[in-house]
């Protein structure tokens, strides 16, 4: 059973964790089931039995016979516990025989098709990543079904080796502990590809009723693991406990956490999802594009109060305003209802080169009243011709990452519009980057258009070092010239602990007008405002950083007749600065993404 509340699109699903057994399977599945857990973890083997590693010892002794004696259903709620055999013991022998029994544990779960086979972590990292490669190919198990036993608290560094050695992301099993790590600790684990999280009946203490409660610090971890679809494991001291009470504790958590907000709801499909940016001048976007963002009820806002102020700032006696790609009107209209509360007079020529959103432009002005002093032009920034001089030019040509939807370009061309003493809004757009670990994405990348693209992409799972760097500004107007179209910048990140580093997120702010800002910063981004998500400059191969070694990060913004696309690399120093590694150029010379001006 899956429990769920409306505001989150993701279910909680408890798993009854068992050392060993003290009935036969069929009657633990039928306990389980009665008390609503969603699966089981359980041991094929008795830890008390001695074996010597033939296939009659595994016959006799198992937990599970064969499959006839669960229904097929049963099957997919269980995972199965390899037991702990060393593979590194420093008897031959020895290691042959504990060889032999993994290999005919792993060899009937995957007989029977269970969805985990969960592994203990406790070998050598190395060994135990050939051997679970070995037993992949050979028993065509597929590698998402392996699972590592991992402690929060040691085993990152071994896990990390693990899936370096594999080049694959295994699910783990995550076991929490009373002594808590760190939140940045924490917060690492989260980016990772967790399949269980893992509480013994020992973390939990008893309120004033008797009922089982956490302490905060778990409690605060399971709330920030919550959001993603995921099993929670718990494990009685003895199979004669039962934990329906400590099952109905992790619901009441669950269904207690803040409900997402309207536009939160809207965003949460896009989920660590992988998206183009846009190309806005390139391409003609569709209505439903433009419907999305035009539920951007906070960037509306925005630009309705940027709008206002100046208005009510400016000393004429009319404005002539220049909506440049006024798309389907959305920030239009607000440019009105600026002026009537401004109560100032305006004249507002709407340039869009879209002939699609022109034609809905023109049908709004013939049903809008307010819209008597807009004069719809069918043509774009580069080619136009004018007479006119604009006292103020009203855009939202902003991409994910400030400039790369030619934003500068674009109000550059505009310029030869504007009076000597105009104003843009937005007045600038900064950049920022940050590097992250996000194996998960890292994997969908490859499956994706590869790793000399960036992507638009909302961060669910994912972990930064959080001293986020300025990147690349630009000011608008630019009558001084002081924009650089082609930039290089050279950021340079020193880490306070081991991490793999699979890219940079990329953040954007931008002044609309004095003090009035949008933001997709992390520490200051503007709330519930979704029509931008970060952008993600993915690495190839993954950066393994040790503490105290560096990362720069090295991005270029060049530009030609063709269009502006965006290179870069890594390097990794160590604490002299000396190189230890780097990676190759990515989207050199624009070969595989160009934002294309035609």
């Amino acid at each position: 059973m899956v429990y769920k509340f409306e505001a989150v699109p993701w279910g909680l699903k408890t798993v009854w964790y068992f050392y060993e057994l003290k009935d036969s399977v069929p009657q633990i599945i039928t306990i389980v089931n009665k008390k609503k857990f969603d699966a089981i973890i359980m041991p094929i083997f008795p830890s008390n039995i001695q074996r010597e590693g033939n296939i009659n010892d595994f016959i006799n002794h198992s937990y599970l016979k064969s499959e006839l004696e669960v229904k097929s259903d049963d099957i997919q709620k269980l995972h199965f516990l390899i037991s702990n055999h060393n593979l590194s013991d420093d008897n031959k022998e020895k290691r042959k025989i504990n060889r032999e029994m993994l290999k005919q544990e792993i060899q009937f779960a995957a007989y029977l098709g269970v969805p985990s086979i969960i592994l203990n972590s406790n070998c050598d990292p190395i060994k135990l990543a050939k051997f679970i490669r070995k037993m992949s190919n050979k028993y065509f198990i597929d590698l998402n079904t392996f699972v590592l036993d991992v402690d929060i608290i040691k085993d990152w560094n071994k896990y990390n080796q693990i899936r370096q050695e594999l080049q694959f992301n295994l699910p783990i099993l995550l076991r929490l502990k009373k002594e808590m790590t760190t939140k940045n600790e924490q917060r690492k684990w989260l980016s990772e590809n967790i399949r269980f999280v893992h509480l013994n009946q020992e973390h939990f203490s008893m309120n004033d009723q008797g009922a089982p409660k956490l302490e905060d610090a778990q409690n605060q971890f399971l709330t920030s693991y919550f959001p993603f679809e995921n099993y929670i494991s718990i494990s009685a001291k003895s199979p004669q406990i039962d934990l329906a009470d400590y099952r109905q504790y992790l619901i009441h958590l669950f269904k207690n956490q803040q409900p997402l907000s309207d536009q939160a709801n809207l965003a949460s499909e896009f989920f660590d999802e992988l998206q183009i940016p846009l190309q806005p001048y390139k391409d003609n976007l569709n209505s439903g594009t433009y419907e999305v963002f035009e539920q951007d009820k906070i960037k509306y806002d925005l630009y309705e109060d940027a709008c206002r102020k100046y208005l009510k700032n400016v000393k004429k006696t009319e404005i002539n305003i220049l909506m440049a790609g006024a798309g389907r009107g959305g920030i239009l209209e607000r440019v009105i209802f600026a002026a009537q509360g401004a109560k100032c007079k305006i004249k507002i020529v709407a340039l869009e080169k879209n002939p699609y959103a022109y034609m809905t432009l023109v049908f709004q002005k013939k049903r809008q009243k307010q819209w008597k002093d807009v004069e719809i032009i069918l043509n774009d920034l580069k080619t136009w011709q004018t007479e006119l001089k604009f006292d103020l030019i009203v855009s939202e040509l902003l991409g994910s990452f400030g400039d790369n939807e030619l934003s500068p370009e674009c109000l550059l061309w505009a310029q030869k519009f504007l009076q000597p003493d105009a104003i843009s809004i937005p007045s600038d757009s900064v950049s920022y980057c940050v590097p992250v670990s996000c194996p998960q994405l890292h994997t969908k990348v490859k499956k994706s258009y590869g790793y000399d693209f960036s992507y638009v992409v909302h961060f669910q799972k994912y972990y930064t070092i959080h001293d986020i760097q300025k990147c690349m500004q630009f000011k608008h107007p630019d009558f001084n010239n002081e924009n650089k179209l082609a930039q290089e910048q050279n950021l340079l990140f020193e880490f306070k602990q081991d991490l793999l580093i699979h890219g940079m997120a990329g953040y954007f702010t931008s002044k609309l007008y004095e003090e009035i800002e949008l933001s997709t910063h992390p520490n200051n981004s503007t709330p519930d405002m979704f029509s931008w998500f970060p952008i993600y400059f993915p690495f190839e191969k993954p950066v393994n950083i040790l503490k105290k070694q560096k990362l720069k990060f090295t991005i270029k913004r060049v530009n030609n007749e063709a269009g502006v696309w965006y290179e870069w690399f890594n390097t990794v120093l160590n604490e002299d600065d000396q190189i230890l590694d780097g990676s190759r150029i990515h989207n050199e010379n624009g070969k595989k993404q160009i934002i294309e001006i035609k």
